[in-house]
Order: C-alpha cells, then sequence, then structure tokens
C-alpha cells in the first residue's frame, strides 16, 4: 500500500515533499492508485492525478479505521541532542503511541530545550514513522509541560513512572499494565527525577516501576517503556 499524509481533510492534493516522492521515488503517474490518511482514523483510497509538480487525486473510497482499545502515553524529560530526540519520537511512533509529551523537570535543561525540541519537525517525524509503519493515527506531541501541572493533571486511568529508589525492587513497567487501559509513563531526564518530583508523583498516583536491570539513556528508556506497555496489552 502506498500510504501518504495529509491532515487538512479539505485539500485533495499532496504536498511537495510528498509529491516528489510519488513522481521521483515511486514513479507513479496519473490513474495509479494511492491511499491517504489524515492521521486521525480516516483511510482514502484514491486515483492520481499528476499535473506538472502539482500531484491532486481524486477520493473512490472512504474508510474509518478505529482506534485502539488502549492508549499509551510517554511523557519524557527531552535529551540535549535534537537527534536523539527526533530518533525516540520517530521509534515510539512506529511501535504505536498515542501521545508523547516533552516535560520540563529540575533537572532539564531549559537553556537549550527550544533548540533541541523542534515541534514543527517532530510532527514531520511522526507522519513519516506512522505511514512508514502502514499506520493511521499520528501520535499527538506537546511540549514545554511543566512538571508539577501535568501530573495533577494527567487523566491516564494507569500512571506510571520509572524511577526506582536504591537498593529497593520494583516491578517491571509490564507487569503494571491493565489490559484495555490508558497507561502514562514518564521517564525522567539525564540526573533523573528529584526527590520532591517523585514525591509529587507518588503524590498523585503514580507507581514506580522498573524498565529492567540496566540503567538506560533516556531516549531508550523513553522506547523500551513505550514497547513493554505496548506487548503487554497484546500478549
Amino acid at each position: 500500500m502506498h500510504l501518504f499524509y495529509q491532515p487538512d481533510d479539505h485539500l485533495f492534493e499532496l504536498d511537495e515533499e510528498e509529491a516528489r516522492h510519488t513522481s521521483k521515488v515511486l514513479r507513479l503517474g496519473t490513474g495509479d492508485v494511492i491511499h491517504v490518511t489524515n492521521g486521525k482514523g480516516r483511510l482514502q483510497k484514491c486515483i492520481l492525478n499528476m499535473q506538472g509538480r502539482k500531484v491532486g487525486y481524486e477520493v473512490v473510497e472512504t474508510t474509518f479505521i478505529e482506534p485502539r482499545k488502549f492508549q499509551v502515553a510517554i511523557a519524557v524529560a527531552p535529551t540535549r541532542k535534537a537527534e536523539r530526540n527526533e530518533w525516540m519520537v520517530e521509534k515510539m511512533t512506529e511501535i504505536g503511541v498515542e501521545r508523547i509529551d516533552f516535560l520540563v523537570t529540575e533537572h532539564t535543561n531549559t537553556d537549550t530545550i527550544n533548540r533541541v525540541v523542534n515541534l514543527g519537525r517532530l510532527n514531520r517525524i511522526a507522519a513519516a514513522a506512522m505511514k512508514q509503519s502502514q499506520q493511521f493515527y499520528k501520535p499527538e506531541i506537546t511540549v514545554n509541560n511543566k512538571y508539577v501541572p501535568f501530573i495533577k493533571n494527567a487523566p491516564e486511568s494507569v500512571k506510571l513512572i520509572a524511577y526506582v529508589p536504591d537498593h529497593n525492587r520494583v516491578e517491571h513497567v509490564f507487569n503494571q499494565v491493565k489490559k484495555g487501559s490508558s497507561t502514562l509513563l514518564l521517564i525522567g531526564p539525564e540526573g533523573d527525577f528529584s526527590e520532591k518530583e517523585v514525591t509529587t508523583a507518588f503524590e498523585h498516583g503514580f507507581t514506580s516501576v522498573s524498565l529492567g536491570p540496566t540503567r538506560l539513556r533516556t531516549e531508550t528508556a523513553a522506547v523500551a517503556g513505550c514497547h513493554a506497555i505496548n506487548l503487554a496489552q497484546i500478549i
């Protein structure tokens, strides 16, 4: 399936990058069939109409793909390198995630956050990953979330924080997921959450979980946690 992304329900043409990919890479032409999603569950079967650099399409069939019965949300403090945040968004989208929230914590480097978290670019990466993995929902991405208000207003039914106290054993995230539930997992920055932040999370219904016996980088922890939650839902 040749899957393309067009979020505007009233626009029946591909953007410049998608159009170039259609003609230069896939070698498609007028009359060929493509599929278009708006990233919100709508899937359209379309017939291409090539007019120079402009690539339009006619919709011949529309279906709606139901959302998953469970929801996965990962709230993570951004790393100091933009490429690691981008890799993280790409891989979590491929695995399956409904929302990615970037948190500002006590140990987050606020001087560089605007440089390393580019919302427009992250949305483009998520859209590409959605198409590549043949999905029809693009994750919602939010940035600059202040830690305490975010924690207080988290709506998910299962709320977890990746934090293991010294010399304590806690359950792996896989064992704390409830089937069919919405799950939020917090991932800390380099230097981890502060003691105050951990206490605040506990006070608002979060449960401490482990991601395994080794120490993981922030971006690796986010991807590992996202995979574990998805796996727990389907096994």
